[in-house]
C-alpha cells in the first residue's frame, strides 16, 4: 500500500470519527441548554465556556489542513485560518469580559472587533478557492447565488434592520448591529455560489456543510442583534447553540475539502 492511499484511508477513518464526535458534542450541548435553562447561574458560565471551546473546532482543523504537505488548496486555507483565530479571539474575549470582568452582555465591545475582523479572512480564503474553478463559472450560476443573497438581504432589512434602528438610539450599536448582516451576507453569497457551482461532485459535499455553517452563523448574529436591541437576550440563550452548529459545520466543511483534495 502507497503512502498516499494509506493516507486516504487515515483521513477517512478519522473523519468518520470526527462527524460522531460532532454530532454528540451538539447533542450534548443542547441537552444542557435546554436542562439548564432554569438555572440561568450555570448556564451564564456554560455558555461563556463552551463557545470558545466549539470555535476552536474550525481553527485547529483548518490549521492542521495547512500543514498537510499535499493539501492541493493550502492558500485559501492559510485565510481561513486567521479568520477562525480572530472567532475564537473574539469568543475568549466576551467570555474575558463576562466570566473575570463581570460585564454581563458585552456589547458592543473589542470582542465585536474581532469578530468581524474575521470574516474578510473567511470571506478571501473562500473567494481564493473558488478562483482556481472561475472556467465553471457561468452567468446562470453567478445569478441564482445572488438573487438568493438579496431575496436574505431583503428579510434581513424587514426583520432585522428597521426594527434595530426603531429599537436603539445608541450610535455605535446600531453600526456594530448592522456591520454583522451585511458580512453575513457576503459569506453566504459565496457559499452558495460554490454549492451551485460543484454540486453533484465531491468537493461539493465539503460546501454544503460550509453552505449550512454560514446560515446558522447568520442565524445566530441575526437573532443575537435583534434581541440585544429589544433587551431581550442573555448568555445562555438558546440561540447561541447557532454559533457553537456553525463552528462544528465550518470545521466538518473544511475537513470535507481536505479529504477530497489529495
Amino acid at each position: 500500500m502507497t503512502q498516499s492511499t494509506g493516507l486516504v484511508l487515515d483521513l477517512s477513518v478519522t473523519k468518520s470519527v470526527g462527524i460522531k464526535a460532532a454530532i454528540s458534542a451538539c447533542l450534548i450541548i443542547t441537552v444542557l441548554y435546554l436542562v439548564l435553562q432554569p438555572y440561568l447561574d450555570i448556564l451564564y458560565v456554560l455558555s461563556n465556556t463552551s463557545e470558545p471551546i466549539f470555535s476552536l473546532v474550525p481553527f485547529l482543523v483548518a490549521l492542521y489542513a495547512v500543514r498537510q504537505r499535499n493539501f492541493a488548496f493550502v492558500s485559501s486555507t492559510r485565510w481561513l485560518v486567521f479568520g477562525f483565530l480572530l472567532w475564537f479571539l473574539g469568543e475568549a474575549t466576551y467570555t474575558t469580559y463576562a466570566l473575570f470582568f463581570g460585564i454581563a452582555i458585552p456589547y458592543p465591545s473589542l470582542a465585536d472587533f474581532f469578530w468581524l475582523s474575521g470574516y474578510p479572512f473567511v470571506l478571501v480564503g473562500m473567494i481564493t478557492f473558488l478562483r482556481q474553478f472561475r472556467f465553471a463559472l457561468n452567468r446562470r450560476t453567478v445569478a441564482l447565488a445572488f438573487s438568493i443573497s438579496i431575496a436574505v438581504t431583503g428579510l434581513i432589512v424587514v426583520s432585522l434592520v428597521l426594527p434595530v434602528i426603531s429599537s436603539s438610539a445608541d450610535l455605535m450599536e446600531n453600526i456594530v448591529g448592522l456591520a454583522y448582516p451585511i458580512v453575513d451576507v457576503t459569506l453566504l453569497f459565496a457559499s452558495i455560489l460554490g454549492a451551485l457551482l460543484f454540486r453533484g461532485g465531491k468537493v461539493g459535499r465539503g460546501w454544503y456543510w460550509l453552505v449550512i455553517a454560514v446560515v446558522l452563523f447568520s442565524l445566530g448574529d441575526i437573532l443575537f442583534s435583534y434581541l440585544t436591541a429589544k433587551g431581550l437576550y442573555y448568555d445562555g440563550n438558546p440561540l447561541d447553540l447557532f454559533y457553537d452548529y456553525a463552528y462544528i459545520f465550518f470545521g466538518l466543511s473544511i475537513y470535507a475539502q481536505l479529504k477530497h483534495t489529495w
